[in-house]
């Protein structure tokens, strides 16, 4: 009887942990979604009030909503891949800082107007070493949307972007490293925050 027992109680724990795993993987792509929600839902506020809010004033808005999403010290770290081994942390900190004040510019310079779009966000699905892909559109009142995807990663127990895909399939991360890697190895850190400082500028007339 005991040992028959013992045999019911294990096969109810196989058939269970499977359901929790599943459940517990269900609640975190949900959290995943909810970054990229956040986030877009800012966007398209920002968008709404651009005109108004002016550059200052959309960069302002959108410093902590980068910041927050964003893991940018990872960011940073891959857009200059093995070549990032060679900073200090000092020097890590710096060029991430300086790639936050240039994100913050960009999404600033483009997201200045609202003419009807709306941000549609679709499931969470596995991507490699744990990370997530969360799709969204931006979708115009006419014409077809603009499909941006998210990559995000668990960082201290939160869900962070690490890289953003443009169509689907163009990854950021790669596009900069293919610039920044060739810029650092020609002028060092000194000549690449420079450059990315001028790029930041010339976004923020």
């Amino acid at each position: 009887m005991g040992c028959r027992l013992a045999v019911v109680v294990v096969a109810l724990m196989l058939a269970v942990m499977p359901a929790a795993r599943a459940g517990q993987a269900e609640i975190e792509a949900e959290a995943a979604v909810a970054v990229v929600r956040q986030f877009s839902a800012i966007l398209l506020d920002t968008m709404k009030n651009g005109p108004k809010l002016g550059f200052k004033g959309r960069a302002e808005k959108l410093r902590p909503a980068v910041v927050e999403t964003y893991d940018m010290p990872a960011m940073t770290r891959s857009t200059l891949g093995t070549a990032a081994n060679k900073l200090t942390p000092d020097e890590a900190a710096r060029l991430s800082e300086t790639y936050t004040h240039f994100s913050v510019a960009t999404y600033a310079a483009q997201f200045d107007d609202w003419e009807g779009e709306r941000f549609d966000v679709g499931v969470a699905h596995p991507s490699t070493g744990g990370s997530v892909i969360v799709p969204s559109w931006i979708a115009p009142q006419k014409g077809d949307p603009t499909e941006i995807d998210y990559v995000l990663r668990q960082t201290d127990g939160h869900w962070r972007v690490v890289d953003v895909l443009f169509d689907g399939t163009v990854s950021q991360v790669a596009v900069r490293r293919s610039e920044f890697t060739s810029i650092f190895r020609a002028k060092g850190l000194s000549g690449l925050i420079e450059t990315i400082e001028k790029q930041t500028a010339a976004l923020e007339k």
